[in-house]
């Protein structure tokens, strides 16, 4: 904090508390409303150029991380790199189905780590969310971490729909007998590409949210922390650098892991001219005008504001589009914040993955109609098929 606080002074800027970084894209869920879902996959950073940013961080003052994904765990050798890195402190996020007994031991040494088992109450609760089985993977997870007596702590996407059950005491007392010892409920935020509407939180379920942390609280066991209204402590967004700035697996910054905009990447500049650009301040500077009662996401629901910052900055955004008309709206743009050539402009499929398979099976139901009549034709017998090209 002291270091924070004279860089401030000695660069006349901005510097946040905490970073949240979203390492990777890859994940071996597919979540319901996950926002990672959203991105445009490109080249992730590798895990030198992770540690090469976090370093930065430090030396700028900031110690908060808060590893993101994607699933962190599928990094490979993130977790011992960053158990190396002892100038800083280190929230884990994972969703606790790839973890190993060998990652469970260096979470048991890295005492600046602490995982984050991503749960949502029991087990049927938890695959209504995150796919069948994954309740039961996530517990024999927490019992790896309970066997090793590693302190983790939980997150719950808090919906409509599982709202009571996982600010229940019953499901509390019990987490916490499993050794949880600190709880983030986090708001579903309802992304245009992954919208569960059924899933979206109501003024009274926000209400709720809020007065029955608070009762938990004052029984003592586990602190809970309620995000994002526990963001807004002195009342404004910390986005965009005031407290907090997002590092996704691109490279790319963002104000928060809500608001997919970005100026800059780290691997063209540094971390200090990041926080210190003009879109950022723009937006700090559009976050401390804006109301906000209800202690929402605020640049989230004020995104129309947000596009107007990044039209004038020259920021772009990070998401997925899938409405082609407004291409000819971006290119236009785009030549005239003064640029006179375009290229590498590239159309990728969705699902890519998906309408492969779908195309290999027509061409495999064609080739064995089209045999078989040639078979026919020649008086032939057809075996099984051999091979796929």
């Amino acid at each position: 904090e002291k270091r924070r606080v004279e860089n401030e002074r000695r660069y006349g800027m901005t510097l946040p508390y905490a970073c949240v970084f979203s390492v990777t894209w890859r994940c071996n869920l597919e979540c319901k409303g996950c926002y990672a879902a959203n991105y445009q996959a490109k080249e992730e950073l590798s895990v030198d150029q992770i540690e090469k940013t976090i370093l930065e961080c430090i030396d700028l003052g900031v110690y908060l991380f808060v590893i993101a994904g994607g699933e962190p765990l599928m990094v490979e050798g993130l977790l011992e790199r960053l158990s190396r890195i002892k100038d800083a402190f280190f929230i884990f996020y994972t969703n606790g189905t790839k973890l190993e007994r060998e990652q469970v031991k260096i979470l048991k040494d890295a005492k600046h780590i602490l995982p984050v088992i991503s749960i949502e109450g029991e087990e049927g609760m938890t695959d209504l969310r995150r796919g069948e089985g994954v309740g039961h993977k996530v517990g024999e997870a927490i019992k790896a971490l309970e066997s090793e007596r590693v302190i983790f702590g939980f997150s719950a996407m808090v919906t409509h729909k599982n709202l009571r059950h996982v600010l229940s005491r019953d499901w509390l007392d019990r987490l916490w007998d499993m050794g949880a010892r600190y709880g983030f409920f986090i708001d579903y935020i309802p992304m245009k590409s992954n919208l569960e509407e059924s899933f979206i939180l109501t003024d009274e379920d926000r209400d709720f949210k809020e007065s029955a942390i608070a009762e938990r609280n004052r029984e003592a066991k586990p602190p809970l922390f309620n995000l994002p209204p526990d963001e807004y402590g002195d009342g404004e967004c910390k986005s965009a650098g005031k407290g907090i700035f997002h590092i996704n697996a691109d490279g790319n910054v963002e104000p928060c892991p809500f608001c997919h905009w970005a100026a800059d990447n780290i691997r063209e500049k540094s971390v200090k001219e990041i926080l210190d650009s003009e879109f950022f301040r723009h937006l700090r500077d559009l976050s401390s005008s804006l109301e906000n009662p209800r202690k929402e996401c605020l640049l989230f629901a004020n995104e129309d504001k947000v596009a107007k910052i990044a039209d004038v900055t020259g920021a772009f955004r990070t998401e997925k589009s899938w409405d082609l008309e407004k291409i000819g709206d971006a290119i236009a743009r785009t030549t005239e914040q003064g640029a006179n050539q375009l290229g590498n402009i590239s159309f990728t499929i969705d699902d890519e993955y998906a309408l492969k398979n779908q195309a290999r099976e027509e061409a495999i139901k064609k080739t064995k109609e089209k045999a078989d009549m040639i078979a026919k034709q020649t008086g032939m017998k057809l075996d099984k098929i051999k091979r796929v090209l």
